[in-house]
């Protein structure tokens, strides 16, 4: 219940400001050319759902429980419509589920999946600087590394994994998890590099949908900044699927003082939730047809 009490507020929050601003959202007007800049970033999105598959195969082949990199991708575009699923859990245990019929254990399936939106967050986080000071905020990519550390990723991933209750989705104990042991003892290199190319084609799909309504003056290092917060917002603060309501909130607030027109910045929000959902769909209903190799 928590857990949607975080979106509804922040819906709700979004719809006083849609009403505030109806009159402005009525009149924004798109042109042939803008409507091209959205379709281009829901294909832009559902690119980033295949390249978000290739970050998961690189940390699979660094945790060693490897998959191949065209079974990774598929498996994970088809996993991913899950997340719109009420609990916001079950494209995880479906990923889990894969990765123990392959023989992995079950420490190294459960550290597999949920590395990846840790490497999500970290590798958005990183960007952040590149919107300059920002109230210290600038200070969390290079914070959020230290999650990554030996030391600090395996408590942290074993209070994760009670936390979600993962074990009681795909039916083993949480006294059963142990994550120190099949953890690397090097940092996650290559795999931050792959989940930062990730969150970049991410944010392409977004610039293309802001490209419609936000004016050309608009700083990219802002841009990208604001959306890597509210991205990350999305991705960790508890709410309903897909970071619905807190994305939208967070990346309005933070680019109130940077774009004036709200309607535009309204605009901008939530064409890209649509984009997004579309480039999920498309990416998934890409890979009907396709057989998973053993």
């Amino acid at each position: 219940m928590g857990r949607w009490a975080v979106s509804v507020a922040c819906l709700g929050c979004l719809a006083w400001a849609m009403a505030d601003q109806g009159r402005q959202l009525l009149e924004l007007t798109l042109g042939p050319s803008d409507w091209w800049l959205l379709l281009a970033g829901a294909l832009v999105s559902g690119v980033a759902v295949a390249v978000n598959g290739v970050a998961w195969a690189v940390l699979l082949r660094w945790l060693r429980c490897p998959l191949p990199t065209v079974q990774a991708v598929v498996v994970f575009a088809r996993t991913n419509a899950l997340k719109y699923i009420p609990g916001g859990i079950w494209h995880l245990a479906g990923r889990i589920q894969l990765l123990r019929s392959h023989g992995h254990g079950w420490g190294q399936a459960a550290m597999g999946v949920l590395l990846d939106p840790l490497l999500m967050a970290v590798a958005a986080l990183l960007l952040l600087p590149l919107g300059g000071w920002q109230r210290g905020l600038g200070l969390l990519g290079p914070l959020a590394v230290l999650c990554l550390l030996p030391g600090w990723r395996g408590p942290l991933l074993k209070r994760l994994l009670r936390r979600i209750k993962l074990p009681q989705v795909v039916g083993e104990a949480a006294s059963e998890i142990p994550p120190s042991p099949v953890l690397p003892g090097s940092f996650p290199g290559g795999p931050l590099l792959a989940e930062m190319t990730f969150v970049l084609v991410r944010y392409l799909g977004f610039a293309l949908c802001a490209s419609a309504f936000l004016p050309p003056g608009v700083l990219s290092g802002s841009l990208l900044a604001a959306f890597a917060l509210a991205w990350t917002a999305g991705l960790v603060i508890p709410g309903a699927p897909a970071g619905l309501g807190v994305f939208e909130l967070v990346l309005v607030l933070w680019l109130g003082d940077v774009v004036q027109d709200e309607a535009a910045l309204l605009a901008t929000a939530l064409s890209y939730r649509v984009a997004s959902t579309m480039g999920d769909a498309l990416a998934a209903i890409g890979t009907w047809g396709l057989r998973l190799g053993g």
